[in-house]
């Protein structure tokens, strides 16, 4: 009773073999391969225990598959061999005269049939010449005990996972958000940086990861109510978000909650402002105070620091000394952050419409609609478009005069009041992301076809010009290795990416250099420019990179345990549920599957958050393969449960012609599937 689409695959990459020649990462790999292997062990023990119960003969209990006889190790114990195979996809229990593998079963069940335990006389039962203790002759309520026992064995094993982390406790990040995507359902609904989720439908108190549960098993089309507080104002209110499906997951598009403490490692080191800081932030450094004013989240650092991007401001930080104990007394430290100038190649790119409005924005109450588009501002030329939102915020509380284009119709004039943005909306973690112009509270397109280019640019040096279509960029990083992937964002008409480009080259080291692939009537070409700082452009956040919040969630009593082990179980279930009936409506896309290598990394960042987090992990994973082994496949224990079923309303079993075709099919299906996820986890497949 096997299943393949759980296990371990060997790491191939070289960062892999770097990673794990670290002697810190053993105990990490040790509870991975553990606490995976014993996910598929109890629900091979569930069919191995209800065998046994039921008189069946089992031959072989395996971890792992002994293709062509290859086996870690072995040993027999009475009846059974025991031992663990070299292709670590799954596991096995083999009971005489069953056999998943078509090609197979035929002869298994003349096996059976032939096999010397064999009374004198028929015995009773649905196969009377059969062996009593094989499979096929027990009677089809056992054959269903027998067939289910794995998949329940995984639920309770989910309970108990579940109860086990919450006992301990786990860290959970807590449901605020750090910024949202530009265009996406929480950014139309007006939510901004610091928002704090207070309840996701009736689940009350929410974590971030309930975001998760919430969106994947609510309704795309109905929409999700969602309490939501606003610490600046204290006030609270609840929205209808109804899902975005673009990106292939159904999302809200909101960022982790993050804290005013740098993370302790800073391997990668800071860049921009942060990296020029005086004296040198630390790992661990906490923010108190910006130019004196104390800051107590980070929405309030980020609304103190957007009135000051231009000029250097003085943070207070605390520092606790190296080497000391958490809860030890901290440094008080005064550190110079400078400003950071938008780095530029000096392209200035199309703008398209507008493809969403904000609720009780500016534009909303000015009558802006998704479709229009911007032509100009007080009557001069509407230039970059990446520069508008900082040019409309500098004029904050004034009125402008925006003139208003519409595909067949004539332009108009709106009066409108731009607004002081105090939050981020993020652009560089969401790819085709249209920019957002909070001054106004609109998300507008932007093409990758060149509109100008500024003169004395790196663009124009590169000799860009005005038409150019920009269909490719890389970023270079000088200090990359060799062998490393050059990865790059694909740019088109269906998928500009413009926006998250520009993005992302503020957050990449200074020495990086934008490699563009440049489409004209001439042909393709590359041409690498090195960014430079813009004249009158600056980065809200300065480079500062901050650990999530989080709260240690943790249950008062072994009852209380168990009931939120139990509950989280169920959620993990119903959001696999929720997930496959989404696959297979075509509301998100299969290339959001992952495969035993991407398994065995969510395994790892799972276990490296402590064992609780790991615990988890598993649950969810218990979760996955009690639902996927039940699906109504033949050669998994669903499609044996449909042949049961068969059997059970006829009388009789389906014909072995039938079975055996019906198994190549579903053979067929998993192996299939099984390539298409190797394919998205070894990235020959595209994830998008």
């Amino acid at each position: 009773m096997g299943n393949g689409l759980t296990g371990i695959a060997p790491c191939i990459a070289a960062t892999w073999a770097e990673w794990l020649a670290q002697p810190a990462n053993w105990w990490v790999v040790f509870q991975v391969a553990g606490g995976l292997g014993f996910v598929i062990f109890v629900h091979e023990l569930g069919h191995f225990l209800v065998a046994k119960a039921c008189g069946v003969k089992c031959e072989k209990f395996y971890l792992g598959f002994d293709v062509g006889g290859a086996k870690i190790c072995s040993f027999k114990w009475g009846e059974t061999e025991y031992g663990i195979g070299a292709l670590p996809l799954g596991g096995y229990v083999k009971m005489l005269g069953q056999d998943d593998n078509p090609a197979a079963a035929a002869a298994e069940a003349e096996r059976a049939r032939l096999s010397g335990d064999l009374p004198p006389e028929p015995t009773a039962g649905p196969h009377p010449a059969w062996d009593p203790r094989s499979y096929p002759a027990q009677s089809v309520p056992k054959r269903m005990a027998i067939i289910s026992a794995g998949v329940i064995m995984n639920v309770i094993f989910a309970v108990l996972m579940a109860s086990w982390a919450f006992g301990l406790g786990v860290r959970e990040m807590t449901c605020a958000m750090s910024s949202v995507r530009p265009g996406g359902a929480a950014w139309r609904a007006g939510l901004r940086t610091g928002d704090e989720i207070t309840a996701i439908g009736s689940r009350k108190d929410p974590i971030f990861n309930d975001l998760r549960h919430g969106v994947t098993v609510g309704s795309v089309a109905k929409g999700i109510e969602f309490t939501v507080r606003r610490p600046a104002d204290d006030t609270t209110r609840t929205v209808l978000l109804k899902p975005d499906t673009d990106l292939g997951a159904p999302t809200i598009g909101v960022t982790n909650p993050l804290s005013l403490t740098l993370p302790a490692d800073l391997r990668k080191g800071l860049i921009g402002g942060a990296a020029a800081a005086t004296p040198a932030l630390a790992g661990g450094d906490t923010i108190q105070a910006v130019d004196g004013t104390p800051v107590a989240s980070y929405a309030e650092l980020i609304a103190t620091l957007s009135r000051a991007m231009s000029k250097p401001v003085t943070l207070t930080v605390a520092r606790r000394p190296a080497g000391g104990q958490p809860d030890g007394p901290a440094e008080t430290l005064s550190i110079e952050l400078p400003a950071e100038p938008a780095r530029t190649v000096g392209l200035v790119m199309t703008p398209r419409a507008i493809s969403a409005v904000q609720d009780g924005s500016p534009a909303a109450v000015a009558g802006l609609a998704a479709g229009d588009r911007l032509v100009a501002v007080d009557g001069e030329p509407l230039g970059d478009p990446l520069t508008l939102d900082a040019r409309l915020a500098a004029r904050a509380g004034q009125t402008v005069t925006l003139t208003i284009g519409r595909d067949n119709a004539a332009n108009r004039e709106l009066e409108i009041t731009p607004r002081a943005v105090t939050w981020i909306d993020n652009e560089a973690n969401w790819p085709s992301s249209p920019a957002s112009i909070g001054s106004l509270g609109i998300a507008l397109v932007v093409d990758s076809v060149v509109a100008a280019v500024e003169p004395g640019s790196p663009a124009a040096a590169a000799d860009i010009t005005a038409g150019d279509r920009v269909v490719r960029a890389r970023f270079i990083d000088p200090d990359a290795k060799a062998d490393e992937p050059d990865a790059g964002v694909e740019l088109s008409e269906q998928a500009p990416n413009w926006v998250a480009v520009a993005a992302v080259l503020q957050r990449v080291p200074a020495d990086t250099t934008l490699r563009l692939t440049v489409e004209n009537d001439a042909g393709r070409r590359d041409v690498d420019l090195v960014p430079v700082a813009a004249a009158d452009r600056f980065v809200v956040d300065r480079g500062l990179v901050f650990d999530p919040v989080y709260k240690t969630v943790r249950a008062g009593s072994v009852g209380a345990a168990f009931a939120r082990g139990s509950r989280k179980a169920m959620e993990d279930l119903s959001l696999v549920y929720s997930f496959l009936q989404k696959l297979t409506s075509n509301q998100i896309s299969p290339r959001l599957l992952g495969g035993p290598i991407e398994i065995a990394k969510q395994a790892g960042r799972s276990a490296q958050e402590g064992f609780g987090r790991l615990l988890l992990f598993l649950t969810m994973l218990s979760a996955n393969l009690a639902v996927v082994n039940f699906l109504p496949i033949p050669v998994l224990d669903g499609g044996h449960m449909v042949f049961l079923v068969y059997e059970l309303i006829r009388g009789k079993p389906p014909s072995e012609n039938v079975v055996a075709v019906l198994s190549y099919l579903g053979l067929a299906l998993i192996l299939t599937l099984m390539m298409f996820v190797f394919g998205l986890d070894l990235g020959l497949i595209p994830r998008r």
